[in-house]
């Protein structure tokens, strides 16, 4: 790369900084339109919503590779590396590519006219490199996960995709979304565009369903109705079993609210199937029991078991504590636990500190957003009797290896950035389980 580059594309693209000035979409237009608007010539998959979003995109994608279909996944954040956020059938983008892709999007930067104070942000620039990557792959169709509610994100420069997809909406990103479900829904609705048709996760509030039946009325979109038609046969720690319009799919992601996410895979492929999409039952079969993705009440080392779950959210937190309490009620559970302070800390913690029979407080390595463990014991110790403020993922994960028996569960929870830390630190365990 050019030598005004820091030393790779990835600290680079870090360096732009979360937050570039107003919202709304006309940086994205912009940079776009001077790279030749790659997203044009691309066909998608958009999905918005609060919680379930990466894992019912893995599903979609998964399924629509397994049907022979050149297919991009663009997701956030990551979890352990950058380049997870990037996928083609189910690989990381290359550093390689990342790094000749940032090159041309830098310079297209450049050459770029903002209001006062306005730069590209990191979100938009990754957005940008996604659409020129899975253009020149040649992708037949590209799974699209907003990053931040929809109506401003910078994913929704895109045309009008073939299937809109919503997952559950709560509350969540106040500060920048609304205080309500309903507001926040309007915000979410936003990729909703005319033609498309939209397939929306069942078990809905109210409030935010009668938002998006609007959104999808006014703007001439095709609402798929939901139906409730699974058959749960098995739910564990190894994923589930369950039987939908008469055929029997499997999922490997444990906890009943990825039955939920796959629901709303399968009826996304429904969707697809009407526009004239060829993807055979079999490989919805196929792609369902394939689809992995990182951080999702995973298992990585088992004896004592460790899962690790990004949940970090009030209704992320709700979905995995019904989780623990149908799959772990059996064990001994060690909570290893940090977040970042513009959540809803208080109640996340506390719910979870319920759970739990040991609770190791820790900082994120999420630098000023990290919440003090200090802050976080004092909150698990209103609900636990046993309670460890630890400097570190480290300490901690430290810490509960040494009082955990081999029968006993560690769960990682929290924030994305402390499972990632822990993945990293626990992947090199020699009995980490592949």
């Amino acid at each position: 790369m050019d030598t005004e580059f820091p030393k790779t594309a990835v600290e680079y693209i870090h360096s732009l900084g979360r937050f570039s000035g107003r919202p709304g979409l006309h940086r994205i237009r912009a940079l776009c339109k001077a790279l030749g608007d790659p997203q044009d010539r691309l066909r998608f998959v958009h999905l918005a919503g609060t919680n379930g979003k990466g894992s019912t995109a893995t599903m979609i994608a998964s399924a629509l590779q397994a049907a022979g279909l050149r297919t991009g996944l663009y997701t956030s954040p990551y979890l352990v590396q950058f380049y997870e956020r990037i996928r083609i059938d189910g690989s990381m983008i290359s550093s390689d590519d990342l790094a000749h892709f940032s090159e041309r999007v830098a310079v297209a930067c450049e050459s770029l006219t903002l209001p006062e104070g306005e730069t590209i942000g990191e979100f938009e620039f990754t957005t940008a490199v996604a659409f020129l990557y899975f253009v020149e792959q040649g992708c037949d169709i590209v799974v699209l996960e907003t990053g931040l509610g929809g109506r401003c994100d910078a994913t929704n420069v895109i045309r009008s995709p073939e299937v809109c997809v919503i997952t559950p909406i709560s509350l969540d990103h106040m500060a920048v979304l609304g205080d309500t479900v309903a507001e926040i829904a309007g915000e979410k609705a936003g990729i909703i565009k005319p033609g498309a048709d939209v397939v929306c996760a069942n078990g809905q509030e109210e409030d935010a369903l009668a938002v998006l039946r609007h959104v999808t009325a006014s703007q001439g979109a095709v609402w798929h109705e939901s139906a409730d038609t699974l058959r749960v046969l098995r739910c564990d720690l190894n994923g589930s079993a369950f039987v939908c319009d008469g055929q029997g799919y499997t999922i490997a992601m444990p906890g009943r609210h990825q039955l939920q996410n796959a629901s709303t895979a399968l009826r996304t492929l429904d969707a697809l199937r009407l526009r004239g999409w060829d993807i055979p039952i079999e490989a919805a079969v196929r792609g369902l029991a394939r689809a992995r993705i990182a951080g999702r009440l995973e298992r990585v080392v088992d004896a004592p078991l460790v899962l690790l779950d990004g949940a970090h959210n009030a209704a992320g937190i709700d979905a995995l504590c019904g989780a623990v309490h149908d799959l772990l009620k059996m064990r001994r559970l060690h909570v290893v636990m940090g977040m970042v302070c513009d959540k809803e800390y208080e109640y996340c913690v506390r719910r979870m500190a319920r759970q739990a029979d040991a609770f190791y407080a820790c900082t994120t390595n999420a630098a000023e957003r990290s919440l003090g463990e200090q802050t976080i014991a004092a909150l698990a110790e209103q609900e636990c009797s046993e309670v460890y403020d630890c400097r570190s993922t480290e300490h901690a994960l430290e810490l509960a290896f040494d009082h955990a028996s081999p029968k006993d569960c560690i769960l990682v929870c929290g924030s994305l950035f402390l499972t990632g830390g822990a993945e990293k630190i626990l992947r090199g365990r020699p009995n980490t389980t592949d």
